[in-house]
């Protein structure tokens, strides 16, 4: 896009220098062109002035011979020899004209004068110019000076003829004018007087051209006779005072115009490489400033700017967007054990392996240290979405080797998806943002998909009571079954039943997101039932193994609960003592009297009791002696930094003690990498339970991974590498 600018701007500048030049070029040749045409309209006006000046003398000399006292004797009294002297020696000798001519009253031509052979009279005073001209005259007054005048066409050239009346100075009142003679003077507009008059002007060239003949340059208006038709042109070639401009102003402006092109060229390439290198480096720039410079991933601004574009917009208008959003767990203990650069290697490693659990379509982004964001589109966006999260969580089950220590991190993942709401892009960014917190919060290893029901409205909450009433009358619950190793050898003794659920209406949802709504609305005890009934079930193809079952305290304050369960367990053939029934201090501390009495009565029924989260809140030792609990539940919280913080070692070993001490069995949950393994093992912890053995699996994955582990049912972990480091 910038190089295409660059370009642009660069024939911009070309052709504005391109302009440039011609405009001059044009500018130059249009000045001279506009003296061309003023000069011709110069000559134009002086050829004009020059023939007016002519028929003018024709008039002068016509009322000059006419208004004379001794002319008028001279024709009254038929004295030609006075017209030979005085009229006839002015065209012959003087050539004050090149005709003069006497008309009587009745047409006829008394008298006559031409100069030389060139012009005959009976060409130029024809019948029928003798008859214009007195009808010409027949306005003119004795008294006047006036004379009329015309052109009257010949064989050899035109003739400005002239015409007045034969007027004596004193005439007598009485005089009819009609009855004085006609004086006709004429001027030939003949090659030397034309040449004579063009050499006034500075015209070579001026000459007649006949009406017919082709003007050879520059012609003016017609010329027309006395009786009104057009006899021809005045012909002649204007003076171009152009071209001297051209000869003298090109060859400078040329070459001023030569160095400017020059110039201008070199300074618009340069400009153009100028131009090119800075939008590189602003494109570089933009690109950095929208890229996360470790991993070549998009950062938080690329990232948003990239789902504020069209293709985005549309897709979460229709519904066909989901984003995931994905926090590591695990970077600060790289950091601490091989420094930042192995820190940063590990990151690198994570994109790749992240990167190849994606779809290609898959908009990858970094957006702060530890934080990574994925926007999926399509028709099948949910799907898709919680394929590639899921994919996510279990793509971190396998550890990372960085300078030769392996780690293990952890990744805590929520998602959302548009839902065709008509929703922002970047709603769904929060949104998704929020089930990851939740998924941190609660310490899931599934990826957890957002409802309503995170941001605590009542109007969510209400929606989510429904979808889950419906789960379970539909029996849309899954149980599942992560196993319970003994860590001396790792094999399998027991399993927990852990209640799932994915949402037609809100997808994956957390368990600990409704199972308080299941215990505000009293639908517990119906999970609950549905939940042991799975368990007894699917405990028939498991013989020789415990089911722990964890119990709410709302289950627990129903009077019937221990004979319900009970019923449940022989109902399918299956004794208490075959199951665990796992409990949260929360029964203890808020009516520990009631709490005694019921747990006695599920002990004294054959189950098992288990304290799950020992430790995270208000458990005491005394509570630990007052009830009748077996098996005592190490919170992963403590677990999760064992190797890392001496505190939390120090912790485990003393609760794996006090379990001792109370001839409790202690079980480790949260296991995710063989080093908190080895440090549990030290410890003398009984019982293991984590991602490092097992997942949560459904029934049917469960009974393959047990026909994989054969008779024994130990798990192939435990073998220690030769160096090895730990993160969790």
């Amino acid at each position: 896009m910038g190089r295409t600018i660059t370009s642009r701007i660069t024939i911009n500048l070309v052709a504005g220098i391109v302009i440039t030049v011609i405009t001059v070029f044009v500018a130059v040749f249009w000045m001279a062109s506009r003296q061309d045409e003023q000069a011709a309209r110069s000559t134009d006006t002086m050829v004009v002035g020059g023939v007016s000046a002519i028929a003018r003398r024709a008039e002068s000399l016509a009322s000059d011979y006419g208004w004379w006292d001794d002319a008028y004797k001279a024709y009254v009294n038929r004295d030609a020899e006075w017209f030979a002297t005085n009229y006839g020696e002015s065209v012959e000798e003087t050539e004050v004209a090149n005709l003069f001519a006497i008309i009587s009253t009745e047409g006829t031509i008394d008298y006559h004068w031409t100069l030389g052979d060139a012009v005959a009279i009976d060409e130029v005073l024809t019948p029928d110019v003798i008859a214009q001209i007195r009808e010409m005259s027949s306005g003119l007054r004795d008294e006047s000076l006036a004379a009329e005048r015309g052109i009257v066409a010949t064989e050899s050239a035109p003739m400005v003829v002239a015409v007045s009346r034969i007027t004596p100075f004193l005439s007598d009142p009485d005089i009819d004018p009609s009855t004085l003679p006609l004086l006709v003077v004429g001027l030939a507009l003949d090659e030397d007087r034309l040449g004579q008059l063009g050499q006034t002007f500075l015209i070579n060239d001026l000459h007649f051209e006949p009406a017919g003949a082709e003007a050879e340059a520059s012609v003016f208006p017609p010329a027309l006779d006395i009786f009104g038709n057009t006899i021809g042109h005045y012909v002649w070639t204007p003076p171009r005072p152009g071209n001297a401009v051209l000869r003298s102003v090109l060859p400078p402006i040329g070459v001023a115009l030569a160095i400017f092109c020059v110039v201008a060229f070199v300074t618009a390439f340069r400009a153009r490489k100028i131009a090119i290198a800075l939008t590189d480096s602003e494109k570089e720039a933009s690109i950095a400033a929208r890229t996360d410079g470790m991993t070549g991933l998009k950062n938080r601004t690329g990232f948003n700017e990239l789902l504020d574009s069209p293709h985005f917009q549309t897709a979460c208008k229709s519904g066909e967007l989901a984003v995931i959003y994905l926090d590591i767990n695990g970077f600060k203990a790289v950091n601490d054990s091989i420094g930042h650069n192995g820190g940063d290697e590990l990151v690198k490693a994570l994109t790749i392996r992240l990167k190849s659990v994606l779809p290609p379509d898959a908009l990858f982004a970094r957006i702060g240290g530890d934080e990574f964001a994925v926007a999926l589109t399509g028709r099948s966006v949910r799907d898709t979405a919680a394929g590639a999260a899921s994919a996510i969580v279990h793509s971190l089950d396998q550890p990372f080797t960085i300078h030769g220590f392996e780690f293990h991190v952890t990744v805590a993942v929520g998602y959302a998806v548009a839902g065709g709401t008509g929703l922002t892009p970047s709603e769904i960014v929060r949104r998704a943002d929020i089930a990851m917190y939740h998924a941190k919060n609660g310490a899931e290893r599934e990826a957890i998909a957002y409802h309503s029901t995170m941001e605590t409205g009542a109007l969510e909450k209400k929606q989510v009571e429904i979808a889950l009433r419906r789960a379970v009358e539909e029996g849309d619950l899954q149980v599942n079954y992560q196993p319970v190793v003994r860590a001396s050898d790792l094999s399998i003794v027991g399993v927990e039943a852990l209640v799932r659920w994915t949402s037609k209406e809100f997808g994956t949802v957390s368990p600990s997101l409704f199972i308080p709504v299941a215990e505000e609305t009293g639908l517990i005890h119906d999970v609950g039932r549905l939940v042991i009934d799975r368990a007894c079930q699917d405990m028939l193809r498991w013989p020789g193994l415990k089911m722990a079952i964890n119990i709410s305290p709302v289950q627990l304050r129903d009077p019937n609960f221990a004979d319900d369960i009970l019923g449940v367990v022989e109902r399918h053939g299956l004794s208490p003592d075959q199951f665990e029934l796992e409990l949260t201090e929360g029964i203890l501390v808020n009516n520990p009297t009631i709490a005694k009495r019921k747990l006695a009565h599920l002990k004294s029924m054959g189950f098992t009791l288990s304290l799950d989260d020992f430790g995270t809140g208000f458990s005491s030792i005394g509570y630990l002696r007052q009830f009748p609990f077996d098996i005592l539940k190490v919170d992963r919280s403590f677990v999760r930094d064992l190797g890392i913080n001496s505190t939390a070692n120090a912790l485990v070993q003393s609760l794996v003690s006090l379990g001792d001490a109370m001839d409790l069995s202690v079980i480790a949950e949260g296991i995710e990498n063989e080093d908190q393994l080895k440090l549990l093992r030290l410890v003398q912890c009984e019982y293991l339970q984590g991602f490092l053995i097992s997942r949560p699996l459904p029934a049917a994955e469960l009974m393959s991974l047990l026909d994989r582990l054969g008779e024994g049912r130990r798990f192939p972990i435990g073998r220690e590498p030769e160096r090895r480091a730990a993160a969790g």
